[in-house]
């Protein structure tokens, strides 16, 4: 292992993250993984890693390390004030700081050979709630596989360039198991609503703040929830599941949001705007 960095400063939150852990929802175990796939594999690509290599994810902004070795690291995903899809040559003693959110939400920051994490049912995706891991904290000593001046082989050319990650996005939802169950009036509301992300969303869930959508009467059984659900709460504000969210649920389930939507909503910030669309449109 090659000492590489020390976090100084977490910000909104630092964590381990690879594909996850699917195979696990039976026994109560979320995926997890990382929160837009495409934008962790194109770090990967950055620095020549294979895209399965773990990376660390940076939420919003406010994330600070010191390097302990001069070495290459590559980003992608959100921007933090270090252009996303881009690699760089970092010295030992330099400070990095992603103190600045301009767009998007998570950020991937990827090591030669990938960094050295502890695994947990055959992943190292930290699911804090879940107990599986828990973010980087302050002090901490992050290490990476391979010697960190070794630079993979160049696929710049492959990875094509940086994702846009707008203030404000439409996906598009299939009907859940509950959907004959609302309303007409009811679906309706739900399209015509701009909704807006709520600074209590998380890796968890999506929670949208908007319209009050009315729940169908009697009570909706607790039953298998995937990534991506569209779940009315009895409150009518929706929630939309993401990688650490439960895997069994009561809430009606409005809809469902498919991987590429659930990668493009996951990096809408908090204040930022979603609205929905039907499939079939």
């Amino acid at each position: 292992m090659f000492e590489f960095l020390e976090v100084i400063s977490p910000g909104c939150g630092v964590s381990f993250q690879d594909a996850g852990r699917p195979g696990w929802k039976r026994f109560g175990v979320p995926p997890g993984g990382w929160m837009d796939p495409g934008a962790a594999a194109l770090a990967n690509a950055l620095i020549g890693n294979p895209a399965g290599a773990v990376v660390i994810e940076l939420a919003l902004q406010g994330a600070r390390f010191r390097v302990l070795s001069d070495g290459w690291l590559s980003m992608a995903g959100a921007s933090m004030g270090w252009m996303p899809g881009t690699v760089r040559k970092v010295s030992r003693g330099e400070e990095l700081s992603f103190m600045r959110h301009e767009s998007g939400v998570y950020a991937y920051l990827a090591a030669p050979g990938g960094w050295a994490a502890p695994e947990y049912l055959g992943s190292a995706a930290v699911s804090a709630r879940s107990g599986l891991g828990s973010g980087l904290s302050a002090g901490e000593v992050i290490s990476g596989r391979t010697d960190p001046t070794l630079r993979g082989p160049e696929r710049v050319a492959r990875a094509g360039q940086p994702a846009v990650h707008p203030p404000t996005t439409e996906a598009c939802v299939w009907p859940g198991p509950q959907w004959i169950e609302f309303s007409a009036a009811a679906r309706s509301a739900f399209f015509a609503t701009e909704w807006r992300v709520s600074a209590r969303s998380d890796r968890m869930g999506l929670r949208l703040d908007g319209a009050s959508i009315e729940v169908p009467a009697g009570t909706t059984l607790s039953e298998p929830v995937l990534v991506g659900t569209v779940q009315i709460t009895g409150g009518g504000q929706p929630v939309v599941t993401m990688r650490d969210g439960p895997t069994v649920g009561g809430y009606p389930k409005m809809g469902w949001l498919d991987e590429d939507a659930c990668c493009r909503v996951a990096q809408v910030p908090p204040g930022g705007t979603l609205r929905f669309k039907p499939f079939n449109q």
